[in-house]
């Protein structure tokens, strides 16, 4: 079946398929540089993802060479743990990250995207993002209960109100 990489396993202790991971992220950086070259700023540019899409995005958009307006990811996780941090790019801890994960994900469970998210907060530390801020900032790290590797209403009003902090709307000329 078609997807953006091999899984081999859902444990961090894996091998994991390097080059299906690198090649993905290779084909989302070109489509951003499109967009940066069509005359979008990369600062207003979101990747984001569901699952595989959801490692895709935070590999690309916490590694990339372009600070990027924020990275979303629902039912992820980290990919390439022992190489990530080195990989990351220099502006990763100032780029806003929406992660939403299903308490009940019998797929992708719940403990690995914990895991994940400690890990951008600990090992990149990345800030965690505060209810009261008025920007998207750090890390949003939500959980939704009941729900399994699927989506939910209440994640996509979050993801929608985090959306709308990461991008506000511009100021009219």
């Amino acid at each position: 079946m078609p997807s953006w990489f091999d899984i081999l396993s859902f444990d961090w202790k894996s091998a994991e398929d390097e080059k299906g991971l690198l090649e993905s992220t290779r084909k989302i950086t070109e489509l951003i540089t499109a967009e940066v070259d069509a005359g979008i700023p990369a600062n207003r540019v979101v990747v984001g993802g569901f699952s595989q899409g959801a490692v895709i995005s935070l590999l690309t958009g916490l590694t990339g060479e372009r600070k990027l307006g924020g990275v979303v990811a629902l039912s992820g996780w980290v990919p390439l743990k022992s190489k990530f941090k080195s990989m990351a790019s220099d502006h990763a801890r100032s780029v806003p990250v929406f992660w939403g994960h299903g308490a009940s994900d019998p797929l992708v469970p719940i403990r690995l995207g914990t895991a994940s998210s400690q890990f951008l907060t600990t090992e990149l530390r990345l800030p965690t993002a505060g209810a009261e801020s008025t920007g998207a900032v750090g890390l949003s790290w939500n959980v939704y209960q009941g729900l399994e590797h699927s989506a939910s209403d209440e994640e996509l009003r979050d993801l929608r109100a985090w959306v709308k902090k990461a991008l506000p709307a511009e100021p009219s000329a």
